[in-house]
């Protein structure tokens, strides 16, 4: 029963029905393909195969090896292209091309080593304390930790600059969508009763289950505690406030420093400004729009919308006349619009004019 399962699980995942659920079983015949085509370029499935074969020699699963001879001869000649774990069906996220050193996504390992995952063209995998790391061709990766007992947690730095968005699932299976000029720091694999993972600037949370280990996000000085929920949370100093939004479940949101606690239903939102925790209902959709490649401007001040500009195009805009700040502007774009199409729109609807002068923008009244 457990082969005919293991052959299935591959299955499914070529056929792409379970790409968002990788087991430890799947993810182990996974990392193995992985050093197998590493080791033979060009692609050549009879070598391929024997590498297989001696990497899984001493394994529990030696009698699955006869087993996969089909399936290696069609995963082969792929060259793992295309086996690791695609985005949601919801989403449909373009890949950005010839992405520059100035908006490369970082990881931090724990040694201090820094990886620039987006310069890989092609699936791989990198061990940190006994955890693997799959980097899908440089678009978003996955932990699992196999037969680990760390006694302390080992931390990584995920850091997203302006102009980017990136995606990782944490060893717990929780997953995390990280927004432009953002920054989520956790551990390779979770140690002890809670899972703690701590946030600079906006991500978007899918949180695996775990009844026995609260999941909990610290921006700043605020906390946010799920179980198996899904929230977003926006972080960004220019801001200056703190934005939590649950789409599904509940969570806590508390402020330790003034003692306030509030328990979040979905299409709630808590802001924390000031020092102090306002609730209210918001449109969901609207707020987690940036996940599916929108901007949803909603009677927004120019100078909110300014803010959410200059981190995806990595443009400075300036506000020459100060009263253009205070103008508001209601609208739905794609975030992969070119800057100036945005520009245009808002004119049209606005009474203000923009000036691009290289990764400047100033804004005008129209008098």
């Amino acid at each position: 029963m457990e082969k005919e399962q293991l052959h299935k699980k591959l299955d499914d995942f070529l056929a792409g029905s379970n790409k968002e659920k990788v087991d430890k079983e799947l993810f182990s015949l996974l990392v193995r393909m992985d050093e197998c085509r590493k080791v033979a370029s060009p692609p050549d499935k009879e070598r391929m195969w024997e590498q297989v074969c001696r990497t899984l020699k001493y394994s529990r699963r030696r009698e699955l090896v006869r087993k996969w001879a089909v399936a290696a001869a069609i995963v082969m000649p792929l060259a793992v292209g295309i086996w690791i774990y695609g985005h949601h069906s919801d989403e449909v996220v373009p890949k950005p091309e010839n992405v520059g050193k100035r908006h490369q996504v970082s990881l931090t390992l724990n040694d201090g080593r820094v990886l620039q995952v987006q310069q890989w063209n092609n699936d791989s995998v990198i061990q940190e304390s006994g955890t693997g790391i799959l980097v899908s061709a440089g678009q978003q990766m996955i932990y699992h930790a196999e037969n680990v007992q760390l006694e302390e947690e080992i931390f990584n730095t995920l850091s997203v600059p302006r102009s980017t968005e990136y995606q990782v699932q944490l060893s717990d299976g929780t997953r995390v969508w990280l927004n432009s000029e953002s920054e989520l720091r956790y551990p390779v694999d979770f140690v002890g009763t809670e899972r703690k993972v701590f946030l600079k600037g906006e991500a978007y949370f899918q949180v695996a289950k775990d009844a026995t280990k609260p999941f909990r996000v610290v921006v700043n000085d605020m906390q946010v505690e799920a179980l198996g929920t899904e929230f977003n949370i926006n972080a960004y100093r220019d801001d200056n406030c703190l934005r939590t939004t649950l789409a599904e479940g509940k969570v806590r949101v508390s402020y330790p420093d003034t003692h306030q606690e509030y328990i979040l239903e979905p299409g709630e939102q808590a802001v924390l400004k000031e020092g102090v925790i306002t609730t209210g209902q918001v449109n969901v959709d609207d707020i987690i729009a940036w996940k599916k490649g929108r901007f949803v401007f909603s009677d927004m001040p120019l100078e909110a919308i300014a803010h959410q500009l200059e981190r995806w195009y990595d443009v400075e805009i300036r506000f020459d006349d100060v009263v253009a700040k205070y103008y508001r502007f209601t609208g739905v774009m794609k975030r992969y619009n070119e800057l100036e199409q945005v520009l245009v729109l808002i004119e049209e609807t606005t009474n203000v004019r923009f000036k691009v002068e290289g990764r400047q923008v100033k804004v005008f009244r129209n008098l």
